[in-house]
């Protein structure tokens, strides 16, 4: 699947999702505000490349990871980094968002640090199984099942 055509469905599945009301309820008991920055990643993409998009917008985050293979999406809360959460080793710099995601899946509010990162920030997996399939007799929009 080429570039452009991804971000643009994956887009569109998260936008389906943030404006179904039992999805924002769930969402937001993982910490999503309304108008909390998403960030698109895939999961090969670097860490500290992610996180530098995720540092720029000065709040916590939902990061969005894309998996192509598996036509899926895996949602993601990420705090801002502060002294409050206990200062962790930073992670490789070759170290994958699949890396910290499969380290940090079913776990609540876990740390972690990029190098340029004076502080660790929390992640926390938000579980949520997305709609994969595209069957134009079925209803096209994005269903939860949290």
């Amino acid at each position: 699947m080429n570039t452009p055509n991804l971000h643009t469905d994956t887009t569109q599945r998260v936008q389906e999702l943030l404006q179904c009301p039992e999805a924002r309820r769930h969402l937001t008991s993982y910490g999503w505000l309304e108008g909390m920055p998403v960030v698109f990643a895939r999961p090969a993409e670097r860490v500290d490349d992610v996180m530098g998009l995720v540092s720029v917008h000065g709040r916590a985050v939902l990061l969005a990871l894309t998996d192509e293979a598996a036509d899926d999406i895996q949602l993601w809360h990420i705090t801002v980094p502060s002294p409050i959460f206990a200062r962790v080793a930073p992670l490789p710099s070759e170290a994958t968002v699949r890396e910290l995601c499969v380290r940090h899946a079913g776990n609540r509010l876990t740390p972690f640090r990029v190098a340029f990162w004076a502080h660790s920030a929390a992640i926390n997996e938000i579980p949520l199984h997305p709609r994969t399939d595209r069957n134009p007799t079925q209803n096209p929009s994005t269903s939860y099942n949290g």
